[in-house]
């Protein structure tokens, strides 16, 4: 500790440096909470061999004292705590002190501390702090729930191999050709929905071997829990490959069953989802028929219910299952986070089909309806108006009139801001690839502003992936591909698999840094209601 000043003169200012390197921005100050005075809250915190402890600050020169802080300010390199000392019978001794600490580790418990109060604004804004400090650089130790342990995690490369992946990621025709060739002669030996029912009866020597990483890996993720609904209705082999790939214990997953799904399929999933806290089915299952409110139907349930099941989770992103991440945990926590609230819904006008909505009369609530996609990326918030809004209950109602509704309701609700859902869009509600990308999926549509070469095959307009369509996948910033047929050119989705899991492990190992100042910058970010 190096004490610039003496603390008992409040003309001077003392300065309590423990070295550290952190991250966080000054719009960021929060009271913490140890004492009530006067209806302020207070943190106390105490020094004792070089470590920030809770209670009081003890200083070699002079009586044990406590230092009350009464508002942080934490910045891109430390952590400024300003208040005052107090003595015996907390008479106060010197007023106007500032605190530097510049250690990450005492930064998060500091922050912890402050965040184990009974304010909903304080546990809400300090939670936020921890994610920007913990997760500021992977090079750096202290942001990692437990490095050393976790590590067991990514001991192995995850190499596909019969093809070079790396090379059918650069384009290399002669490995694309190579992958082709092999993937038309063999059949891809993926697991029976009978295998997992047998597997998933020992949850532990499942989790294992299909290689679950069952720890948040840093501090930034555990604190930035993402709520994911998933609908299938075939190829369980594929949606757990799916689920792998997104899994994290803080996370938390509804699924949901097709109603005409085979008996089999219905029990492999049972058998998964039995083997983790944080993934449930369903307590229904609707028979979901294309174009129809069916398709919608599910994805409320599971906002509903999830919901209800967990308070801490910030962004919902909904999956089905022949989809897969461009994204690492990672990655996606970053990424929602430079969002700020901000929701990611496609939207247009001039492209809508006015036709849908001719049956239907005028919407509710002067909302101007508009079309666009049923995936979606958005907030905590914008559920909860999703679900229990009476406003969003009306037009809801109004939808089951219009043909495809699940094109129609939640990127209506995004694009009226007069509504005043947190995150929702204030300017023109028309999707493009430059003032406002849709990144919560990518999908090559073949047409328009979704218009890409397809190296696979084209199935109701939609590219199936290919391995000759993965050097494009490798750059895109959107957050989840759609769509990948397991036993369609497999090493698309082996590939795929190879790089996801390889590019978490070299961000957890600190070789691999992502910058997300692309996604803070956006058209949808810098313009919705906050």
């Amino acid at each position: 500790m190096k004490v610039c000043c003496n603390p008992l003169h409040s003309s001077r200012r003392m300065m309590w440096s423990i070295g550290i390197g952190g991250y966080f921005r000054s719009k960021f100050m929060v009271m913490g909470l140890v004492i009530v005075s006067l209806g302020a809250l207070f943190y106390s915190v105490e020094y004792t061999n070089s470590m920030v402890m809770q209670t009081s600050f003890n200083h070699k020169s002079s009586p044990k004292k406590k230092f009350y802080a009464n508002r942080f300010h934490l910045q891109r390199d430390h952590l400024e705590l300003l208040g005052s000392y107090a003595g015996r019978n907390d008479t106060v001794l010197a007023t106007d002190i500032a605190i530097v600490v510049e250690d990450i580790q005492s930064i998060v418990r500091i922050l912890k501390n402050i965040s184990n109060t009974k304010s909903h604004v304080t546990e809400k804004v300090v939670s936020k702090s921890i994610s920007y400090i913990s997760g500021y650089e992977t090079s750096i130790p202290d942001g990692y729930i437990n490095r050393k342990e976790d590590e067991k995690y990514f001991k192995q490369n995850w190499n596909v191999p019969e093809v070079s992946c790396r090379n059918i990621f650069d384009g290399n025709e002669t490995e694309l050709k190579k992958a082709e060739d092999i993937a038309k002669k063999t059949q891809n030996a993926t697991l029976t929905e009978s295998d997992y029912i047998k597997l998933t009866e020992d949850c532990e020597k499942f989790r294992k071997e299909r290689g679950y990483i069952m720890s948040p890996l840093t501090y930034m993720e555990e604190n930035f829990p993402i709520a994911f609904s998933l609908l299938l209705f075939k190829d369980v082999g594929q949606a757990e490959r799916l689920l792998r790939a997104v899994y994290r214990p803080q996370n938390i997953y509804c699924v949901h069953v097709d109603q005409k799904s085979p008996d089999d399929v219905k029990k492999a999933v049972q058998g998964i989802s039995s083997c983790f806290d944080n993934i449930f089915l369903t307590p229904i299952s609707f028979d979901v028929q294309w174009g129809t409110m069916t398709v919608l139907e599910p994805e409320l349930l599971c906002m509903k219910e999830l919901w209800e099941k967990s308070k801490k989770w910030k962004y919902f992103i909904n999956l089905t299952g022949q989809e897969f991440p461009l994204k690492t945990n990672y990655e996606l926590v970053q990424i929602l986070q430079a969002y700020d609230g901000a929701n990611d819904i496609e939207g247009t006008i001039i492209r809508a089909n006015n036709e849908r909505w001719q049956n239907a009369g005028t919407p509710p609530h002067n909302i101007t309806a508009t079309k666009g996609s049923v995936h979606v990326t958005v907030n905590r918030d914008f559920v909860d108006y999703v679900i229990n809004n009476p406003i969003a209950q009306d037009f809801l109602n109004w939808t089951r009139n219009v043909d495809f509704p699940d094109e129609t309701f939640f990127t209506s609700l995004n694009h009226n801001p007069q509504l005043g859902i947190r995150g929702s869009y204030k300017g023109e509600p028309e999707t493009d690839p430059v003032l406002k990308p849709f990144l919560t999926r990518f999908k090559n549509w073949g047409e328009g502003i979704f218009d890409w070469p397809c190296r696979g095959m084209r199935v109701r307009y939609i590219c199936v992936f290919g391995v000759g369509d993965l050097p494009l996948l490798y750059s895109r910033p959107e957050l989840f591909a759609n769509k990948f047929y397991w036993n369609y050119q497999r090493f698309a989705l082996d590939c795929m698999e190879e790089l996801m899991y390889n590019r978490t492990r070299d961000e957890f190992l600190g070789k691999l840094t992502f910058d997300p100042t692309f996604y803070r910058n956006l058209g949808f970010v810098k313009n919705k209601i906050s």
